[in-house]
């Protein structure tokens, strides 16, 4: 059974069970979950972009991600460590996270070696022994410290050249302006979509703020707001049948047309085109 402490869960889940759980429909996450892939093949969305995840893999997902199981190998086993909501706000998660967040942002997916995959996977046995013996012993502090040893480790094997493809470059200070900015975007892009606002947040100015971000994710920060918007457009228009006005509302738009305009001008379809589309592919599905 999945142990539960503190706000704190660690779990040796299958894949069929992932995709039970996940499967179904774009589901956002209300934790941080850190995944190690033991062994088999698993190909998950994360906020609408597809990614293969394989053995030896160590996937980082922070709140407020949108994720779907989209296929697993029937061998697939995965090991979790989540943090729970309640639980990050009693932490300094942004900045327990800032040393690696301008990778997360845009690939959540770490190869590992084989000298830090038997870590990881010894870790996570560890931590599952310790909540094992419940919340007596597994404290707040430890879980806490299981949480920054697995982001530091995993930063240090990236200095160390042992995930591949992944290199640090931003300072220190850097990291955390990032860490903050993803922070506050995921909590205000509904309603603030200008950069000068996120600036502002971060006490920089405007020009100081887009080069940080510019430089230490490859991305814009307005090419980020950007994301989070056409995402939740996205799973709104998906999953449900909300009324393209409201949808639009929700999201910090004065009007469907200028929200058809932003979402037509990043998608190439707007928002009725794009799920007719999605419709009529789920449609096709259902009949094969």
């Amino acid at each position: 059974m999945p142990q539960k402490s503190v706000g704190f869960f660690v779990h040796q889940i299958s894949g069929h069970d992932l995709l039970d759980l996940f499967g179904n429909a774009p589901t956002k996450i209300d934790a941080c979950c850190l995944c190690y892939v033991v062994r088999g093949n698993i190909k998950v969305m994360v906020n609408i972009k597809d990614f293969n995840v394989v053995t030896n893999d160590f996937m980082v997902l922070f709140q407020g991600v949108i994720i779907q199981i989209l296929e697993v190998s029937d061998d697939a086993l995965v090991s979790i460590e989540a943090y729970s909501s309640a639980f990050l706000k009693q932490v300094n998660f942004w900045h327990i996270i800032s040393p690696i967040m301008q990778h997360i942002i845009k690939n959540p997916v770490f190869s590992l070696n084989e000298e830090m995959g038997n870590f990881y996977r010894e870790s996570f046995d560890i931590m599952k022994k310790a909540a094992s013996f419940g919340a007596s012993f597994m404290t707040h502090s430890i879980a806490e410290s299981a949480l920054v040893v697995a982001i530091d480790m995993l930063a240090g094997a990236i200095r160390s050249g042992m995930v591949k493809g992944v290199i640090i470059k931003s300072s220190s200070r850097d990291q955390v302006i990032v860490g903050e900015f993803m922070k506050s975007a995921l909590e205000n892009y509904r309603s603030e979509h200008k950069i000068a606002f996120y600036a502002h947040e971060a006490s920089l100015s405007l020009s100081h703020f887009c080069n940080v971000i510019s430089k230490s994710t490859g991305m814009t920060a307005q090419h980020i707001i950007m994301n989070l918007i056409i995402m939740d457009a996205k799973i709104q228009l998906k999953s449900s049948d909300i009324a393209v006005r409201e949808i639009a509302q929700s999201l910090g738009f004065t009007s469907p047309t200028t929200f058809n305009r932003y979402f037509k001008t990043y998608t190439g379809m707007t928002p009725n085109d794009y799920r007719n589309a999605t419709t009529a592919v789920n449609d096709n599905l259902t009949n094969t």
